[in-house]
């Protein structure tokens, strides 16, 4: 989980959804993207006393990107559960995930629907395709993005070198996807279950993240139709 410039309530909530998860064997890898603030950051981490919890301090700011990738290098488990500074899981995400990865060892990772909330209190849905096949799969890429990040959980084999490129802002979850399944051939899927609760809040979604998102997002869908001849023939 990265953090950087985290609210305290946030990032208590974030925190205490994962160690309260019914699946209890993991590592828990807190990386520090915001060095400048160190010392509150910490002692909030260091306030649970958990021995679970692996601190990860960064020298510099390098943003969402590089800091997953240290979080992903340090880990050691099979498996590599995403998470957002600011989200919440469902308490049964992990035991879940982990069920589904075990029982089908086809699939390179998994994700789950969210339910979006508000600071108003007030909540939305977010679905996210459930593919069958690879077919379905690699078009879902031109309905949205198949897949929200901080739900996801990598087979740590399925990633094997790859990882997010810090050349996106906005889209690296994207990019990473779409290198996985269109280059690797990886199959992924989504659970129906909700096992996130996402943070709608003005830090993530701002018009210039927006219009950066969709540059981004175009290019990316260029690169796969140039990569996939014949899936350019459905859309396009």
């Amino acid at each position: 989980m990265p953090i950087y410039q985290t609210n305290e309530i946030y990032l208590r909530e974030a925190i205490e959804s994962v160690l309260k998860q019914s699946y209890s064997d993991f590592e828990f890898l807190i990386v520090n993207d915001s060095p400048k603030d160190e010392s509150r950051l910490k002692q909030i981490v260091a306030s649970y006393n958990d021995d679970r919890i692996i601190w990860i301090p960064c020298q510099i700011n390098s943003g969402i990107a590089i800091a997953s990738n240290i979080g992903i290098n340090c880990s050691k488990g099979s498996f590599i559960a995403m998470m957002d500074h600011d989200d919440i899981c469902i308490s049964t995400r992990f035991e879940e995930q982990v069920k589904f990865l075990t029982a089908n060892p086809e699939f390179g990772f998994i994700g789950g629907q969210a339910d979006g909330f508000y600071p108003d209190g007030s909540s939305v849905r977010l679905n996210y395709c459930t593919s069958s096949t690879i077919d379905d799969l690699q078009k879902s890429f031109f309905n949205g993005v198949p897949f929200l990040n901080p739900s996801i959980m990598f087979r740590k084999s399925a990633l094997n070198i790859l990882r997010y490129n810090s050349y996106y802002k906005v889209c690296a979850d994207y990019d990473l996807f779409a290198r996985l399944i269109f280059v690797q051939n990886i199959m992924a899927t989504n659970l129906p279950e909700v096992i996130l609760r996402y943070r709608f809040h003005d830090a993530n979604t701002s018009l210039n993240q927006c219009l950066l998102g969709e540059k981004e997002t175009n290019e990316i869908q260029r690169w796969i139709l140039q990569h996939d001849k014949i899936l350019s023939k459905f859309v396009m």
